[in-house]
């Protein structure tokens, strides 16, 4: 039992948990703020659609920690010698899981659309991720207005297998769009040195910058299952929404570094016919020994907005050795 259910016990395990949360996420509030201000320095000429998607995630952020600190005040301050109120349900505490659940949804459905270009607009792979999206919105939607019409915690329990089947969803999400992107990344490898240390780097990236959401919903989803009692999966559930858009900024932010540096340098790379799938066999028996498929990393300026490495798959060197076409690209 914990101390929302019962006031004779300690609260460690429940409103203890909840400050910890929120101690955390307004660390990483801060970050999101600073990583918000360098956004708006360094990429002035970005799309309004982005600028307004990080305006979105940032003032969501602010909300949902006004939110979580209004509850932890309310229960330790404003009802510090109401034992009994350590039982009932503040409005604040159910309705932050609403700005948690829709700026989840924001920066999946973003990192989705990469999973889009990656995969050569592949329908199968993007519609199920964004089917699990919605589904976890509609989820998460669906468990706040049927909490809002609870009034204790012990109550709550009665949804807790709709509160595990967020958290489920949610984690789905995230190890599906992180592997996606590193297998199609993998898939992309050249041969070659240089344009490898790319590729590598970008996988890094997407897995360091998806690593803390999973493991923080992935933390959350095993406490809440582990200890359904207790509220010790609030100290990991508060901080999934600001690690969310830290990972959406952060991917923002960090293709200047990624691209202006190596991928600018790289044109054109020869890649042998059996690094590339999806190649129709009309193409591949054109010529046999002399055919080459090339791999050109798009670095316009407009991709470079959208930090969007979109790898397109051409037929080029018809009549012309691999050798031959492999001198005119840049070495690597």
């Amino acid at each position: 039992m914990s101390a929302t259910l019962d006031p004779n016990f300690a609260l460690d395990n429940s409103m203890g948990a909840m400050m910890i949360g929120v101690i955390i996420s307004a660390v990483l509030h801060g970050v999101c703020l600073v990583q918000a201000f360098f956004y708006f320095t360094k990429y002035k000429n970005d799309p309004w659609y982005l600028k307004g998607l990080v305006l979105t995630t940032v003032s969501f952020d602010a909300i949902h920690l006004c939110l979580i600190t209004h509850t932890i005040y309310h229960y330790l301050v404003t009802g510090y010698h109401n034992a009994n109120g350590l039982t009932v349900l503040v409005w604040s505490v159910l309705l932050e899981a609403l700005f948690t659940g829709v700026n989840g949804a924001i920066v999946q459905t973003f990192f989705t659309l990469r999973v889009w270009r990656l995969s050569h607009k592949s329908i199968p792979l993007t519609g199920t991720i964004l089917l699990l999206i919605l589904s976890c919105v509609g989820c998460g939607t669906a468990w706040v207005i049927m909490s809002m019409q609870l009034h204790t915690y012990e109550e709550l329990l009665r949804i807790s297998p709709l509160t595990i089947t967020i958290n489920a969803l949610s984690t789905t999400v995230d190890v599906l769009i992180a592997s996606s992107l590193c297998f199609m990344l993998h898939k992309a490898r050249t041969g070659f040195k240089r344009s490898d240390t790319i590729i590598n780097r970008l996988i890094v990236f997407v897995v360091n910058t998806g690593m803390l959401t999973t493991a923080c919903a992935i933390a959350s989803l095993i406490s809440l299952v582990a200890s359904p009692d207790t509220l010790i999966y609030a100290t990991f559930y508060f901080c999934i929404g600001r690690l969310y858009s830290n990972s959406f900024l952060a991917t923002l932010n960090a293709r200047r570094s990624l691209t202006a540096t190596d991928v600018d340098n790289v044109n054109m790379v020869s890649l042998p016919t059996s690094g590339i799938s999806g190649v129709s066999p009309n193409a591949t028996t054109m010529s046999k020994n002399q055919q080459n498929i090339s791999i050109r990393i798009d670095t316009t300026k407009e991709a470079l907005r959208d930090n969007d490495l979109e790898i397109s798959h051409t037929q080029r060197g018809i009549g012309k050795s691999e050798e031959d076409l492999s001198q005119k690209s840049r070495p690597l």
